[in-house]
């Protein structure tokens, strides 16, 4: 196996299938990104991790380090909890879009 050279050429098509195959990874932009889908740019906690597909752990140091950076809000108490998307938050997601 140490041998095998790929044909040139056959890198990148290789790549774009592995990419369109696999998913994407969800991650802290995926939040804002389904936040910012919204009318009113807020969802309930579960309901916001449910769109995400995200594992509870990975979901929580996202809100976290959304919260710090001020990108989202959370209003509330628990289990009703809202995340709501701030006006910073928005233009970063904005900012994200591909043109």
């Amino acid at each position: 196996m140490a041998d095998f050279k790929p044909k040139p050429g056959t890198f990148r098509p290789y790549m774009e299938y592995v990419n369109r195959e696999k998913p994407a990874r969800p991650s802290p932009l995926t939040l804002l990104e389904i936040l910012a889908r919204q009318p009113r740019q807020s969802l309930p906690l579960f309901e916001l991790q449910a769109l995400s597909g995200m594992e509870p752990s990975r979901y929580g140091e996202a809100l976290k380090s959304l919260r710090n950076a001020e990108y989202i809000a959370i209003e509330g108490e628990a289990p009703e909890q809202m995340i709501r998307l701030t006006g910073r938050g928005a233009e970063v997601s904005q900012l994200a879009r591909p043109a």
